[in-house]
């Protein structure tokens, strides 16, 4: 396994779990629930995610490794993260407002808010990524 495959089995497993955090508050919005389905699933990809990435890179050796999360990597990395920490703190007032209307439950800002915030750094990572 070469650098090229591992930065492609990256993207991929952030993909899933992102997504899965993704729908997960969508669902969690569009039904007014904290608990549209499994709460254990959004953490579960997540973890399954990091257990790929860290296989993966123990097969692929360590030189592939190193070259897989190289300064570009760190670089996009640290772009998804402070976009993201931008993005999870804008949900704070946009909820509160939210549930002062009386639109949605406080235990379902609770889950959409969580899920969303962990689905935003890896999503924007892949965006970062197959963009340039």
């Amino acid at each position: 396994m070469n650098a090229d495959t591992l930065s492609r089995i990256r993207i991929a497993v952030f993909g899933f779990a992102g997504l899965v955090c993704l729908s997960y508050s969508a669902m969690a919005l569009a039904g007014n629930t904290p608990r549209p389905f499994s709460p254990w699933l959004p953490g579960a990809s997540g973890f399954a995610a990091g257990l790929v990435m860290w296989l993966s890179a123990i097969k692929a050796g360590p030189r592939a490794a190193g070259m897989a999360h190289d300064e570009l990597f760190w670089a996009e990395w640290g772009q998804a993260i402070r976009f993201s920490y931008w993005f999870s703190i804008s949900l704070y007032p946009i909820f509160g407002i939210l549930m002062g209307l009386d639109w949605i439950a406080p235990s379902t800002s609770i889950a959409a808010m969580g899920t969303a915030a962990g689905a935003a750094p890896m999503l924007v990572f892949c965006f970062i990524n197959l963009r340039s």
